[in-house]
């Protein structure tokens, strides 16, 4: 079975090619661009290793990781981890538009009472947040924000 490797500064990112073939394949049919480009190349390759450096492609790692899938290898401590044993963390405000991280510092909340109670005219706030993944050591191997508003 071939593998499919997605790399960042602090990890690199092991998939059967199959698991990768579906998200891609979700996405496609959704008609996102960069998705369909991405299954065209790998579906075309005959090698046992796929290296994807197309930066969309971490979006679909985010999913895979979700699910379970794949294994990463942590550069800094040099290990090998499953996605049950990574940790989730949000990014800026949270997860997605619907979890917003209200502990942030200048927070959702903190900034709301200051538009509608402050003297100057109110301002559409504008926010964005994702997640990243983090090792058992806190090393973070990917953060990716998925949502702005």
């Amino acid at each position: 079975m071939s593998t499919v490797v997605f790399e960042t500064d602090n990890a690199i990112f092991y998939f059967e090619l199959s698991d990768a073939i579906c998200q891609l394949k979700h996405y496609s049919e959704k008609d996102v661009y960069e998705a369909t480009e991405l299954l065209r190349t790998i579906s075309s390759s005959s090698s046992e290793v796929i290296n994807i450096e197309l930066n969309y492609f971490g979006y679909i790692v985010l999913n895979l990781l979700k699910e379970g899938k794949g294994s990463v290898l942590c550069k800094p401590c040099q290990k090998i981890y499953m996605p049950s044993q990574l940790r989730s963390m949000p990014v800026g405000f949270g997860k997605s538009p619907f979890e917003i991280n209200i502990k942030e510092e200048g927070g959702i909340v903190k900034r709301i009472v200051k538009n509608l109670f402050g003297k100057k005219k109110p301002k559409i706030t504008s926010m964005r947040g994702g997640i990243a993944y983090a090792c058992l050591e806190h090393h973070v191997l990917i953060s990716m924000i998925t949502w702005i508003s």
